[in-house]
């Protein structure tokens, strides 16, 4: 559960995250868009790869149609730097020609299989403009959701807040520890209004959208991740209805 554990320990996770993020914009350019991923979230079945020569961790990870973090993980790999020729690789729940798609592709609604775990959408009103995935050789670990300056950031679930600050290129930024080792992360936000150790409802507001940080307009970069590993949102939040006024652009975001 949230709270269960020593200070210590939930300190360690979230300094853990705050890292994994930091680490992931500085190699990967985080926090800029492309369409899902073709494999749903909850495969599991694993391939394995042989380095060739000129290959990346991105190019790989784009080939098999999974997160960069993921195939890192999976293989204890902390440098993308550090992949040698001929290194075999557990590709988690990959399958070769499984693409993700480029931010030509545009945003599409999201038709693969749902998270039995489901969040809400953390705005009311706004156009998702740049995807989960890969774009120009880089991870977007999270979706871009457009929307005026200073409306207002969601809570996607209950939880506590772990962080509140400023991350560089995210722009400020909240982060919430949720239950079964999830969280949510809302960046780019004009103001945060939730301090760290809160402990937040399901639908409180926490934030205002804005421009902070690393981004082409206003807009909130949401992320979730399990275990500190990037899942693609929409996998996660409920297909909007036709009442909603949430929709999807062709292409755009931060």
């Amino acid at each position: 559960m949230i709270d269960s554990g020593s200070t210590a320990t939930r300190r360690i996770s979230r300094t853990s995250l705050v890292v994994a993020l930091a680490l992931c914009l500085a190699l990967a350019g985080c926090g800029d868009s492309v369409a899902p991923p073709s494999l749903p979230i909850g495969s599991h079945r694993a391939a394995t790869h042989v380095v060739a020569p000129g290959e990346t961790i991105y190019h790989i990870a784009t080939e098999y149609g999974v997160s960069v973090g993921r195939l890192m993980a999976a293989n204890g790999i902390s440098d993308p730097r550090d992949l040698r020729v001929g290194q075999v690789l557990t590709i988690p729940g990959g399958d070769r020609g499984a693409s993700i798609g480029t931010a030509s592709s545009g945003v599409r609604r999201y038709t693969g299989a749902r998270s039995s775990r489901q969040f809400q959408w953390p705005v009311q009103n706004g156009v998702v403009s740049s995807g989960f995935g890969i774009r120009n050789g880089a991870m977007h670990d999270g979706v871009d959701i457009a929307a005026p300056a200073g409306t207002p950031v969601y809570a996607a679930d209950s939880g506590v807040v772990i962080f509140s600050g400023t991350l560089h290129g995210y722009g400020n930024t909240v982060i919430i520890r949720h239950d079964d080792d999830y969280a949510t992360v809302y960046g780019h936000n004009e103001r945060n209004l939730v301090s760290e150790g809160t402990r937040v409802a399901r639908g409180q507001e926490i934030s205002e959208i804005g421009r902070s940080g690393r981004t082409t307009g206003a807009n909130l970069h949401f992320e979730v991740r399990r275990d500190n590993v990037a899942e693609n949102p929409l996998a996660y939040l409920p297909d909007p209805a036709s009442s909603d006024r949430i929709s999807f652009a062709a292409a755009g975001g931060s």
